[in-house]
């Protein structure tokens, strides 16, 4: 739920009232749009502007039990789906649905608003509806499947904890780094539990084969970065993979980085060696080197996707890299040698003996003191010796 820019279709930042996901270039002309956004068209027999019109009366109490079965049906369900997917503990949706304006796909609008673009998005959800059950061309199961990723991707944005706001995740998406990581987690997460959605919301058995084809990812300039930063805080946690993206989704902006820098904090020696009156400073110095490192994503988005997506990915790696030598330098500079004990030294009378015999094999016995009767005498010790002759000497 985020973002106080977009970019406009001539590439350019404008004001914007929430996240908002962009009709990707190429396709600007394609769909023709009448001035006014559509409003020209719009007659009671419509059945989209009829389908907004019932879902926004407060009269209407939502659908009836079991999967959607209609357009309005659909619309009032998908933000629980969306819940029950994610596992947060809420939407910030307000239960209004409005077409969006030109050149845009969604936006979720701070005041919880949901818009969405009526040729890309609304008119493949009716005519889902149109001949249930029967099996369509892949390539309309395609259009399909793509205007239902935006619809999840918009409703992540409104996912949160129990006591997040709307103003308080606005005033986060300020901050350098945010819009990035939050549409990077979106539309990651949204492709990633797409299947599970429409399954819940049993589009698979009014579109058959829906589950079977495959979308196109937007956001290229943020989803790789966004994969490898989190596929790393999964190995350095110990998690199954997926696990600290599904838990930045279940967040608002204000929640995400403080989210992956206490994931990286604890995953690393810094709790055992940063005094507490540090911690705060150590953790806001990895948060603002991260932030950096998103922020300059932006640059990406004019690129083309395919090289967009390998910049993104290796400005991911480089992300990483720096958090390890962050992390490394911090536990060096708090990692102070501790004091060693004092060791307990044997006796002085054994220890230098002890230590002159170490590795020798002790004697069997220590000999006797020699006594004056053992000592040799002067004539013993000055007797010349004998010379033996070749054969045997006889004595008398």
């Amino acid at each position: 739920m985020t973002t106080t820019e977009s970019t406009t279709a001539d590439g350019t930042a404008s004001a914007s009232a929430g996240p908002t996901r962009m009709r990707p270039a190429n396709e600007l002309n394609a769909v023709p749009h009448l001035p006014g956004d559509g409003l020209a068209r719009r007659t009671p027999s419509d059945e989209i502007s009829a389908a907004l019109h019932l879902v926004n009366s407060p009269r209407y109490v939502g659908r009836s039990p079991g999967p959607p079965d209609s357009l309005p049906a659909l619309l009032v369900a998908h933000a629980e789906a969306a819940v029950a997917v994610s596992g947060a503990d809420r939407t910030a949706w307000n239960g209004h649905i409005i077409e969006a304006g030109e050149g845009i796909l969604g936006v979720a609008h701070w005041d919880g608003t949901l818009h969405l673009d009526r040729e890309c998005i609304l008119d493949p959800l009716r005519e889902l509806y149109a001949d249930p059950g029967s099996r369509q061309p892949d390539d309309a199961l395609i259009r399909c499947r793509e205007a239902l990723v935006t619809v999840l991707h918009e409703q992540s944005h409104f996912l949160g904890p129990a006591d997040a706001t709307q103003d308080a995740a606005r005033v986060a998406f300020r901050l350098p780094g945010a819009r990035a990581l939050e549409e990077g987690v979106a539309e990651a997460w949204a492709h990633d539990h797409l299947n599970e959605y429409v399954t819940r919301l049993g589009i698979d058995e009014v579109a058959p084969g829906i589950n079977e084809v495959r979308s196109t990812p937007s956001y290229q300039a943020f989803v790789p970065a966004v994969r490898v930063l989190t596929a790393d805080l999964d190995r350095r946690a110990g998690l199954p993979r997926g696990s600290t993206l599904d838990a930045l989704n279940r967040q608002t902006a204000e929640g995400q980085w403080p989210l992956i820098i206490d994931s990286a904090y604890r995953s690393s020696r810094l709790p055992d060696l940063v005094p507490p009156d540090r911690e705060q400073s150590v953790r806001l110095h990895l948060e603002t080197t991260l932030r950096t490192s998103f922020a300059d994503l932006a640059q990406l988005e004019s690129l083309p996707r395919d090289l967009a997506a390998t910049k993104s990915r290796a400005a991911g790696h480089h992300t990483v890299h720096r958090l390890t030598q962050e992390i490394a330098t911090t536990e060096a500079i708090f990692d102070h040698p501790k004091p060693q004990p004092t060791p307990t030294l044997d006796p002085p009378t054994t220890l230098p003996l002890r230590k002159a015999l170490s590795g020798l094999t002790p004697p069997l016995r220590t000999p006797p003191p020699s006594t004056p009767a053992d000592r040799p005498t002067t004539a013993a010790l000055t007797r010349k010796p004998q010379h033996l002759s070749a054969g045997p000497v006889h004595h008398r």
